[in-house]
């Protein structure tokens, strides 16, 4: 059986340690009815930043209001 190569190796670490490490979540936008809110995202430097921000406020929010959501 032929070495795998180093740039598989590191492939096969990577994707083992993100299914691992990390849990990821797929949002679409749709570009005729959603314009508005694909606009406002692509003007954010950073959007993980921005969504966990807003999920985090909304967390806390719900947390004070009893966990009404």
């Amino acid at each position: 059986m032929p070495k795998k190569s180093q740039y598989k190796r590191k492939l096969e670490y990577n994707n083992t340690y993100n299914r691992n490490n990390y849990r990821s979540f797929s949002v679409r936008f749709n570009n005729k009815s959603e314009t508005d809110i694909i606009e406002w995202l692509e003007k954010k430097e950073f959007v993980k930043a921005y969504l966990t921000g807003l999920i985090k406020a909304d967390m806390e929010a719900s947390k004070n209001n009893g966990g009404t959501d």
